[in-house]
């Protein structure tokens, strides 16, 4: 939870102080598309024009790896999303493109409430840092003030949208009695499952079926493009390691930057939470007995590190003891910053009310404002100045061979020798090969993939510290494909096919028998499965055991103790399920939870609404030649990351 209170980030905290948060930055990266861990240059493919703007394939990537990073979406599925957030970045520029058109403005109160909203840390007691503060915060970001704000006012008018959407929406008491319903009945079932790997053992491939099915599909199967490139790695920590850095440098590096040095005062806190949002009454009457009790252990010598990871609620510290590690003043809320800086080290707080509960603080350490020493600084420092040489030095070198490449192979080999650069031959690659010391890179395929027999690409950054060049030296032609070079993957094609029409047939077998009235394990041992169930209920919201995510078998809610449900064709198998348990809502409780409730079918309600007006106004705008989509670089950039 404090992760939201403060910047853990020590360069920028030495930048800025107390000003930087973590929550202001993580805002910031979200909302700036030019954010890049190189800023170097790569290939801006054009994947959509919406009137004079555009959408790069640069951009995309980056957004997809902001998602990927933060866990929306899962690793390894990229090209399945691709496409979705190339819509919804198209999507988002129509709105701001269509408001534009209609007058639709932002005002200056509204741009700067929003600024103080996603950027706290630069209005400390309501008074604004100033624009060079501001400025250097952004230009952490590998942005400027322009197009941040360009930026924030697009997520404006697309707020504005969302708000309209709201409007008028209505919800009726029916709608949220079966929401309620919905929400909280729970069932437990017994299941059989039908998974192929059960019986793939009964499945075989002939030689005489093998030969059929390539006779049959051979245009299938294909040899795929193949290419041999030169490719020159130039790597930043291999350039930064030859740097020589001098005292002088160092020196002038510590001059220019004191402020970054300059240490607030500040106090190293470990804290138990207890949180009260959202609780009754009696359950924060409760709450308070408990941080009471704890206080009180606390006081009694019990390991405060310990109780603070058995019982804090705030999770992020918890699992360190309850430590927060180092805070200064306007990091966080004021009750505790009033009880942090007021307490002497070593000892406790009585409880302090805020916002978020109940906490208790004990204060580790306290330092006063001072200035970091040179010699505290020299060792970060001289990586810095190192790296930010080295940044430079790659892009001047990944362009100097890209030139001489551009005039003789042995021209290039000389200019990468002088700074301890060899050239790499990878042959006959496709694009779901890897290259050789650098693996499979969607960035450096896609750029390849659009080159003719000769063409250099631009330096691509293919990781936050690494540039490619790379050549093409030779193209071979996909072309048909000779059974014997692709026999395994036509046996594994005539093997799915038996084991799809086995499943199926045993699905029906299944299916009859338990319509017939059969008991589900019967049934089970004569298709050769076996029943398991479900040690707890669980609602649509949670997870059947050995099944997955409850909502795969929704249809088993509508069903009652002893029927049957099914089949479901989910990854893991195909699912019988048979209710074996029911406990119907609480309808007492619905005054509750109407609120909730009811703010849960308007914001869906609001998402349709807002997804409708979006796709409507995309298709407007296309029809009107407004919006042009450039498909064969959206193709070129999944078929990248599918590789």
């Amino acid at each position: 939870m404090f992760d939201l209170f403060r910047s853990r980030e020590k360069n920028v905290r030495w930048l800025l102080g107390a000003l930087l948060g973590l929550v202001a930055l993580s805002m910031v990266i979200t909302l700036v598309p030019n954010y890049s861990g190189m800023g170097g240059r790569v290939d801006q493919a054009i994947v959509a024009e919406i009137g004079d703007e555009v959408i790069t394939t640069a951009e995309v990537r980056l957004a997809l790896a902001r998602a990927t990073r933060g866990g929306s979406i899962p690793r390894g599925l990229e090209q399945v999303y691709a496409p979705m957030i190339v819509q919804q970045m198209i999507a988002e520029h129509a709105v701001s493109y269509e408001a534009a058109r209609l007058g639709m403005e932002v005002s200056e109160e509204e741009l700067a409430s929003a600024i103080q909203t996603y950027i706290p840390q630069l209005f400390q007691g309501g008074k604004f840092a100033g624009k060079e503060i501001y400025s250097a915060y952004l230009s952490q970001m590998n942005t400027t003030i322009p197009e941040f704000e360009r930026d924030l006012k697009k997520q404006i008018l697309l707020q504005r949208i969302e708000t309209l959407a709201l409007e008028g929406i209505v919800v009726t008491p029916s709608q949220v009695e079966e929401a309620y319903r919905q929400r909280n009945e729970k069932i437990k079932v017994s299941y059989l499952q039908l998974t192929a790997d059960k019986f793939k053992s009964q499945i075989s491939a002939t030689p005489e079926e093998i030969a059929s099915n390539f006779a049959q599909n051979r245009g299938s199967y294909m040899i795929p493009e193949k290419r041999d490139y030169l490719v020159y790695l130039v790597d930043q920590e291999k350039v930064a390691a030859s740097l020589s850095i001098s005292e002088a440098d160092l020196r002038r590096a510590y001059t220019e930057q004191r402020d970054r040095f300059r240490i607030p005062e500040r106090v190293r806190v470990r804290h138990i939470l207890l949180k009260t949002a959202d609780k009754s009454p009696s359950e924060v009457k409760a709450i308070r007995a408990r941080i009471d009790d704890l206080l009180k252990q606390a006081k009694g010598g019990a390991d405060f590190p310990a109780l603070a990871q058995k019982n804090s609620d705030d999770t992020v510290s918890a699992v360190k003891g309850g430590d927060i590690d180092w805070v200064t003043r306007g990091q966080t809320v004021p009750e505790f910053e009033k009880a942090a800086f007021s307490l002497k080290v070593g000892q406790f707080s009585d409880v302090i009310t805020t916002v978020y509960g109940y906490h208790i603080l004990r204060v580790e350490q306290k330092e006063l404002a001072h200035m970091r020493t040179f010699d505290e600084v020299r060792g970060d420092l001289q990586k810095e100045v190192q790296q930010a040489r080295a940044s430079e030095k790659v892009q001047a070198i990944a362009d100097q061979i890209r030139a001489a490449l551009g005039r003789s192979a042995a021209e290039a080999a000389k200019v990468a020798e002088a700074s301890d650069i060899k050239a790499t031959l990878a042959q006959r690659v496709s694009p779901q090969d890897e290259f050789p010391g650098i693996g499979r890179n969607p960035q450096l395929t896609e750029a390849v993939s659009m080159l003719k027999k000769g063409g250099i690409t631009p330096a691509v950054a293919i990781s936050a510290t690494q540039l490619a060049v790379a050549q093409v030296l030779e193209i071979y032609p996909a072309r048909p494909a000779e059974l014997a070079e692709v026999q395994d993957r036509v046996k594994a094609a005539v093997v799915d096919v038996k084991l799809k029409k086995l499943l199926a047939a045993k699905s029906r077998e299944a299916a009859e028998k338990l319509k017939a009235g059969q008991d589900l394990a019967a049934v089970a041992k004569l298709v050769g499965a076996e029943v398991k169930t479900t040690s707890t209920e669980f609602s649509r919201d949670g997870a059947a055991e050995g099944i997955g995510a409850a909502v795969q078998i929704e249809g088993a809610f509508s069903k009652q103790v002893g029927e049957i449900a099914g089949p479901f064709e989910l990854s893991g198998g195909t699912y019988f399920v048979k209710v074996v348990a029911r406990t119907e809502a609480d309808m007492s409780q619905l005054p509750a939870q109407r609120e909730q409730i009811v703010g849960g079918l308007k914001t869906r309600a609001g998402r349709d609404r807002r997804e409708l007006f979006m796709d409507g106004l995309v298709d407007s705008l296309v029809k009107q030649k407004k919006i042009k989509i450039h498909d064969d670089n959206i193709k070129r950039m999944v078929s990248a990351y599918r590789s």
